[in-house]
């Protein structure tokens, strides 16, 4: 068991990563992804990202959330704003800090950067069927939006929604 899993999702802190960690961040994808056997393989490839496709992505305007324990990342997410709101993709989270309520962490923090920089929903695309993805969006508030489709060949994701308000309470809805 690591120190995360002791800690309410509240109080593990998500920071957001620069150009320094993107060699950090391409490892941890390398040993993550090719784990992940519920995505297609060309799927878990195209997101091993190299250092030099994360520096370029970030100065593109994503921007990379996440937490370190011990001092490397255990976990992170991107995140980019739109004219539709925040999106956020590529959770990744190392396989002994999953139940530790990093994900949830990250989910809370999503809305708060959202909110922090007017917009006026978060969304995502969650991989249809994948129970702790759905699990998420009910807990945190999200709801489907627009009807399921094929991301890439052989992988149907559903996008979900969260409105976003000044008031907006964070905090999971019992499941």
């Amino acid at each position: 068991m690591n120190i995360m899993s002791e800690l309410p999702a509240e109080e593990i802190r998500i920071i957001e990563f620069g150009e320094e960690d993107a060699k950090e961040i391409s490892e941890l994808f390398r040993q993550v992804w090719p784990l992940a056997t519920e995505y297609p393989e060309h799927w878990r490839k195209k997101r091993m990202y190299t250092p030099e496709q994360i520096i370029e992505d970030m100065r593109s305007g994503n921007h990379y959330f996440g937490s370190r324990l011990q001092g490397s990342i255990v976990g992170l997410y991107k995140a980019i704003i739109t004219e539709k709101g925040l999106y956020g993709e590529h959770q990744t989270v190392r396989p002994e800090c999953r139940t530790s309520g990093l994900a949830s962490a990250m989910y809370l923090q999503f809305a708060e950067y959202g909110i922090k920089h007017g917009c006026q929903r978060n969304y995502c695309n969650i991989l249809v069927g994948q129970e702790v993805g759905e699990r998420l969006m009910k807990k945190f508030g999200f709801v489907p939006w627009g009807a399921p489709f094929e991301q890439t060949e052989e992988m149907m994701v559903q996008m979900y929604e969260r409105p976003l308000v000044k008031q907006f309470d964070a905090t999971p809805k019992d499941l």
